[in-house]
């Protein structure tokens, strides 16, 4: 929450009327002079002409669509551009400060009455920095989003791989956290003549740009704890994630303390990715019975697999064993299934590996959100991370499909909703009470209730099939399945996780 100084503030300030003092009005207007110079410079310098009139007709599409969001609400919404970050350090810089002001221009131009203008966003900066010297970092985007008084948030990240320019946009209604509508710009390769191989994330980004632009009439939910996501587009390079404990929407971070001591961590093997320790919200309040009570449980630092396990992975595994039968998957790209539980086991201990705790696969699942999805509990933007029932079996299209075809989550992985359910290591228990007396990485009762029937619990919900899996309600990170350990099913599959080994060096 904000701290009292900052409500004063709030109370203190109008949009458009902010005092400033001389002194800052002149070194403002100084440095927003070279910095509008520098930063055209800057932004243009590794782009050619034609690549960024490309990109900012691209822009231009965006902001008619985001024009058309706004102007589709009965009530009159105000919208502010804040914070477009560079992905790979998540830091504003001179190319993310232009990319704010020119989307804020064209948003303007379009609802001359509904956005908050570039430059009272720069002053409310100056402001907050005149008013709280003793606050060494950047007020928070929510914070100074909160100062305009606007209704909608526009965010995002941008960055250049191999030549590619693009920005990811994502727009959130503030008072509830809520995703309302989100798209990828750009994209367009620098290098004249130079063919780009299209590969199936930039297929996904571009079914979810079309379907994205249309403005949704799904009722929304609102968070328990809003947070601000931020959705990443490109898996493969995603960073290692500082420690990161449970964010609430107006929160004052706390300056990092330099460690005591050095850690060396094994370097991310193929095709896993690190996911950071931190705590989350497990369970669900407002689902099924075995997902009572919410509860907060931590995890340790581990290692997952991007996407579920294949049959070109399985088929590595000269002593593992599966099954066939009706809805049967042979690309060698598509997600191993009719594997029981102790197949799935027995060929991650072959990779030295291990299936994950339940608790384990929820935090990755949830990626940092506490809503029923990673993305927000809008349905509308479920297609575009999943296969489902809607995309699958309501279009004639029978059985799961090739893995990481759709957008991955934030924390870059894949299929963790839909196409196959996904086994975990722990043994099936309705009483989530249970989980609750084991706060850190719960793993659950080390026997089966009924050793002659047991169950082992089942993850992701799947393309389609029986049990509803393949509905909303089936694929939400809190839904639970049970199965016994030698159930072969063409619904089911696995991904592996690793530890993760640290080699401590004291002085």
């Amino acid at each position: 929450m904000f701290h009292p100084e900052n409500e004063n503030l709030i109370k203190r300030t109008v949009p458009g009327c902010v005092k400033l003092t001389s002194i800052i009005s002149v070194s403002f207007l100084s440095v927003f002079c070279l910095f509008f110079i520098s930063s055209k410079v800057l932004f243009a310098a590794p782009f050619s002409t034609e690549t960024l009139a490309i990109f900012d007709s691209k822009l231009e599409i965006a902001a008619e669509n985001i024009a058309e969001q706004v102007l589709g609400r009965e009530k009159k919404v105000v919208i502010a551009v804040v914070d477009i970050f560079n992905y790979e350090t998540q830091e504003r810089d001179v190319k993310a400060e232009l990319l704010e002001e020119q989307l804020s221009d064209l948003l303007f131009e379009k609802l001359p009455n509904q956005v908050v203008p570039y430059f009272e966003i720069v002053y409310l900066r100056l402001e907050w920095r005149s008013r709280f010297p003793e606050i060494l970092h950047d007020p928070l985007t929510e914070d100074i989003a909160k100062l305009t008084n606007a209704d909608w948030l526009l965010t995002g990240t941008y960055e250049s791989i191999r030549g590619l320019l693009s920005v990811n946009l994502n727009l959130y209604e503030l008072k509830s956290g809520d995703l309302l509508w989100q798209t990828v710009v750009g994209k367009q390769r620098i290098e004249e003549n130079e063919q780009e191989e299209i590969t199936p994330e930039e297929i996904a980004t571009q079914e979810m740009e079309q379907t994205s632009s249309e403005p949704s009439t799904q009722k929304i939910t609102q968070f328990h704890a809003p947070v601000l996501p931020s959705i990443s587009r490109y898996p493969s390079f995603e960073q290692e994630r500082s420690t990161q404990k449970k964010t609430e929407l107006f929160s004052t971070p706390i300056p990092a303390l330099p460690p005591p001591v050095e850690e060396e961590v094994q370097k991310i093997p193929h095709e896993m990715v690190l996911i950071s320790e931190g705590e989350f919200l497990m369970g669900s309040d407002f689902g099924d019975e075995d997902e009572l009570p919410d509860h907060l449980v931590f995890i340790n630092s581990f290692y997952l697999d991007q996407h579920e396990v294949t049959n070109l992975d399985y088929s590595e595994c000269l002593s593992c064993e599966r099954g066939h039968g009706g809805f049967d998957t042979i690309d060698p790209q598509q997600p191993a299934v009719y594997v029981d539980w102790n197949n799935a086991d027995a060929y991650c201990k072959t990779q030295n590996k291990r299936l994950p705790t339940e608790a384990e696969w929820e935090y990755a699942a949830r990626a940092g959100s506490e809503s029923e999805y990673s993305f927000g509990d809008n349905v509308s933007f479920l297609e575009n991370y999943a296969w489902v029932e809607t995309n699958t079996t309501d279009l004639g299209l029978w059985g799961a499909r090739k893995v990481s075809s759709k957008i991955a989550n934030q924390w870059g992985l894949f299929d963790l909703y839909g196409n196959v359910m996904e086994w975990v290591q722990n043994y099936y228990t309705q009483d989530y009470f249970i989980s609750v007396r084991q706060p850190n990485n719960p793993k659950g009762p080390s026997l089966p209730l009924d050793e002659n029937y047991p169950l082992r619990v089942v993850r992701g919900g799947a393309w389609g099939g029986l049990y509803g899996a393949g509905t909303p309600a089936g694929v939400r990170s809190a839904k639970r399945y049970a199965f016994t350990e030698w159930t072969r099913s063409f619904q089911i599959g696995f991904r592996c996780a690793m530890d993760v080994f640290k080699k401590i060096e004291t002085n």
